[in-house]
Order: C-alpha cells, then sequence, then structure tokens
C-alpha cells in the first residue's frame, strides 16, 4: 500500500509538471487504473492457484460470463463452483492414492486498454505447468484469455472473460 501510494504521488508530481491540469487527471486516473486491473489478474491467478474459491468468484461480477473453451458460465456461483470442483476433485484423487500435481498459472503479453471511467479490456497469454515425476515442469495449456471489464463502486472487476485455447 505505502509503494502504491509513493507511486501514485511520483506520477502525480511529473503529471503536475508536464501536462495542463485535465489531462494531467485523465492520464494519472489511467494509470491507477491501469494498475488495480493488474493487481486484479494477479489476484486471479493467486486464488485459481491456491483453489481459493471466495477470493477467486471475487474478481468477477456477479453477473459476470466465462467461457472456457466454449463452456460458458453464468454468474459469480457458477464461476465459484469452477474452483470448488477442482477442490472436490482433487480430494477424491489424494484419496484413491493418485495425487493430482499442482498447476501454476502464468500469465504474459498483457495488454490493459481503458475505455472510460468504468470500461476497461484486458488480454493476456496463459498457460498452465506442472511439475513432471521427473522435476522438469510441463506446459499443460497455452492461449489467451480476452476480458472485458467493469469499474463499480469503486473496484474493478470482470464482467466477461473468454479462455481461448492456441491447440484444438
Amino acid at each position: 500500500m505505502l509503494l502504491r501510494k509513493i507511486v501514485l504521488l511520483t506520477l502525480s508530481v511529473v503529471a503536475l509538471t508536464a501536462l495542463p491540469a485535465r489531462a494531467d487527471t485523465d492520464a494519472v486516473q489511467k494509470l491507477i487504473d491501469k494498475m488495480e486491473i493488474e493487481a486484479l489478474i494477479t489476484r486471479y491467478v493467486h486464488a485459481l492457484d491456491t483453489l481459493d474459491a471466495d477470493a477467486y468468484a471475487s474478481v468477477f461480477a456477479e453477473d459476470a460470463v466465462f467461457d472456457v473453451a466454449g463452456t460458458v458460465y453464468r454468474g459469480r456461483d457458477a464461476i465459484r463452483k469452477i474452483v470448488t470442483d477442482l477442490q472436490k476433485s482433487r480430494a477424491r484423487n489424494e484419496a484413491a492414492g493418485t495425487p493430482s500435481p499442482s498447476l501454476y498459472h502464468v500469465m504474459s503479453n498483457t495488454s490493459i486498454e481503458i475505455l472510460d471511467e468504468t470500461n476497461a479490456r484486458h488480454q493476456s497469454y496463459a498457460q498452465t505447468v506442472r511439475a513432471g515425476e521427473d522435476g522438469r515442469f510441463i506446459i499443460g495449456f497455452m492461449g489467451r484469455y480476452e476480458d472485458e471489464l467493469v469499474k463499480r463502486d469503486g473496484r474493478w472487476m470482470i464482467q466477461s472473460r473468454k479462455l481461448v485455447s492456441f491447440v484444438e
């Protein structure tokens, strides 16, 4: 939180000396929005990797839509169920003596476009990796997230997300 305040203060000072007042405010707000969206995407990845269903669901708007390679989940409760189903699957595998390896999600080549005060677009490459039996990492998935974001009550959330696989 302190680092964010320092960054915002520094950006404000730089912007105040270089831009007219209105442009200054708009430029600083866009930078703040982009930082908040980056933090949102990071929370999504950490929640998924730790199987924290509540944290996972919290990054989505209440009426969000998530298209996972053609399977569509509508609403925060349905999206939360993605993680609770993963929890149950892992517990069953563990009980059967065949534990599932942990997956790690990697996001890269991120692009954020602020459309207006309450709407934005995000796109990132996404891949999952897991440790193989020999200790080397194995790529399990490679694709792209395409997001429409909304800002409600001062907080950015995913309104719609589409996961597009790079392989059939």
